[in-house]
């Protein structure tokens, strides 16, 4: 069956083949269309008997049939002729140059790349003469030796650390200023019992204690404070977070603790302060009149605290004022 589709795939290789062909069905057809367009027109008027009628009509189709025979002629004709290329202007011949001229410019390359290949002289290093050191006209100062040293602990979260930072940022950062009260971080008190060991070690050789709590104390806390009074070193609670707390509470508290405290223990050494204040709403009353809450933080408040160490360890003669630092030898910051 295949067969019979050889010729089409003989067409298909030559598609001007195929075109010839397409031309030639539609010039027969427009053909076959306009004779019996013509000859039913010619009928129509034939039967009036006139011979003008006949005339008519064969000059009509004499016309058509020059014309599409004149078409369909210059179209097979076209289509048979091989077709015109386009001459597109073309690039001038390259005329080659000269071996003179070639074997100078390849001396001239090679004379570059040579002198490209070797290394840049390396620049002359000037010798720098450092400048003369400034002499300072103020006699260096001497820093004095630490009044003393405080050890700091108590239970975990209660703000230990929170607490040494914020004496040491409220302290005059000048050597000569003040005495200076080093302040050891000894870690929290309710760890094993190796780890309090070495705080009750720890506060023997210091000057004094500071015991923080965040609350009222409990039973570990008050056997842990028995301890460390032990050593015979002034021991001094702080309540930090009294923020937290209203102001009869705040003042419940405090009772609470200096009950609970041993004998031989100042009442007037139990304090309370405010270290990282929570903020607070606050209304605002602009020009206009109208009220905006804003949320403030207030600052700091361990001015109980301070003026407690002052009359504990007053500043020598011709000092102003204390000055607290973090114990740098006392190794990591503890909880």
């Amino acid at each position: 069956m295949f067969k019979w589709f050889a010729p089409l795939l003989l067409f298909a290789g030559k598609p001007e083949m195929l075109l010839r062909i397409a031309v030639a069905a539609i010039v027969g057809a427009v053909l076959f269309f306009g004779v019996w367009l013509i000859s039913n027109i010619a009928v129509t008027f034939d039967t009036l008997k006139n011979p003008f009628i006949i005339a008519i009509y064969g000059v009509v189709l004499l016309c058509f049939f020059i014309i599409v025979g004149s078409v369909s002629w210059l179209r097979l004709r076209r289509l048979s002729s091989p077709a015109a290329k386009l001459s597109l202007p073309g690039k001038a011949p390259e005329i080659p140059l000269p071996t003179a001229i070639v074997t100078k410019r390849a001396a001239e390359i090679s004379r570059q790349w040579e002198l490209g290949k070797q290394p840049a002289p390396a620049p002359r290093k000037q010798a720098v003469t450092p400048p003369p050191a400034a002499v300072s006209a103020e006699p260096a100062r001497v820093r004095l030796p630490a009044r003393a040293t405080l050890t700091v602990t108590g239970p975990a979260y209660s703000g230990k650390t929170a607490l040494i930072d914020s004496l040491a940022q409220t302290s005059v950062n000048v050597a000569d200023a003040a005495d200076t009260i080093l302040l050891d971080d000894a870690g929290p008190i309710d760890a094993n019992e190796r780890h309090l060991a070495a705080v009750v070690a720890k506060a023997a050789a210091s000057d004094g204690i500071l015991f923080v709590v965040d609350q009222d104390l409990r039973a570990p806390e008050v056997a842990a404070i028995k301890r460390l009074m032990a050593t015979a070193k002034p021991l001094y609670v702080v309540l930090n977070k009294a923020d937290q707390f209203s102001a009869s509470d705040r003042d419940t508290i405090m009772v609470s603790i200096r009950s609970k405290m041993p004998a031989g223990f100042s009442p007037a050494n139990a304090v309370s302060v405010t270290v990282a204040p929570s903020a607070v709403e606050r209304e605002i009353h602009d020009a206009r009149g109208a009220v905006r809450i804003e949320l403030r933080k207030p600052s700091p408040d361990l001015r109980a605290l301070t003026n407690l160490l002052t009359h504990q360890f007053p500043p020598r003669a011709g000092q102003q004022q204390l000055h607290f630092e973090a114990d740098a030898s006392s190794g990591p910051r503890r909880i």
